[in-house]
Formats: C-alpha cells, sequence, structure tokens
C-alpha cells in the first residue's frame, strides 16, 4: 500500500481506538499532502508511516498525539508477538528424532515373513 492508502487506515485505526482531535487533525493535514500521490505504486509499511509521524515536530510538542501513535504501534507490535507465538512450536513438544525401538524392527520381520 502506498503512504495515501496507509494513511486511511492510520486515520480509521484513530478513530476506533477514540483518539484526540488533534491526531485526527494531524493525519487529516497529512492525507491533503499525499493525496497527490494517492496512485502511486510504491509500497511503504504501516509502522514506517507511523515511526516518520512520531519525528515529527508536531507530534513532539503535542503529548495527545504521540500518545495515540504510540499506542497504534503498540498494538502493531502485539498482534506480530501472537502471530509469531502461533507459529512458533510448543516448548514442551519433542522434535527431536529418536531412533525406533527393536521391536518396532522386530514386528517388521513378523510381517515380511507372514506375507512372504
Amino acid at each position: 500500500m502506498n503512504l495515501y492508502e496507509q494513511l486511511l487506515v492510520i486515520r480509521d485505526r484513530l478513530e476506533n481506538i477514540g483518539a484526540h482531535d488533534d491526531s485526527m487533525d494531524l493525519v487529516e493535514s497529512l492525507l491533503e499532502k499525499a493525496e497527490p500521490a494517492k496512485n502511486d505504486r510504491s509500497n511503504i509499511s504501516q509502522v514506517q508511516v507511523l515511526r516518520r509521524m512520531l519525528r515529527m515536530n508536531e507530534v513532539y510538542d503535542n503529548y495527545n498525539v504521540y500518545n495515540d501513535l504510540q499506542e497504534l504501534i503498540s498494538e502493531r507490535d502485539e498482534a506480530e508477538v501472537a502471530a509469531h507465538e502461533d507459529s512458533a512450536p510448543a516448548a514442551y513438544v519433542d522434535t527431536e528424532r529418536h531412533p525406533r525401538p527393536k521391536s518396532y524392527y522386530k514386528a517388521q520381520k513378523e510381517k515380511a515373513k507372514k506375507k512372504g
């Protein structure tokens, strides 16, 4: 997604968390600036956009905006951690390979004798 689309998503997420009016005004002003690049094919991640926004002077000067953006970043981090935790095997699952016991091979030999 390009910058304009990412800003739209950020605006929706800010609305969902009940962000401060200053945060919404900042995103609206950024949307107006990014409107010429609406059809741009470049990709930028949402985390990159949020980090760039955090470096803006308007954000440094306003604690409400800074806190709202930090909340969006922390939500994103929590979602990524949860996804990684779900994909990783549990710590108690034995993933090592073990040799088969002698009884397995005896049973295989017996089956082979019965068939042949």
